[in-house]
């Protein structure tokens, strides 16, 4: 069985940061289906930076 690729734009993560306990936030940055987001190979986070792992 396969999974129906994803609508062309649809939202899939919006977020906004606070550095200050909430006080002020960010602008909301939204990742949408056009990002193309890769999805990770572990559930290690944050993602290992060490030369083997890293992109080229």
């Amino acid at each position: 069985m396969s999974t129906p690729p994803p609508a062309i734009g649809r939202t899939l993560l919006t977020l906004r940061v606070s550095r200050d306990s909430g006080q002020t936030w960010s602008p909301p940055v939204a990742v949408t289906t056009d990002d193309n987001p890769t999805p990770l190979a572990t559930s290690q986070w944050p993602p290992c930076q060490c030369p083997q792992h890293r992109e080229a």
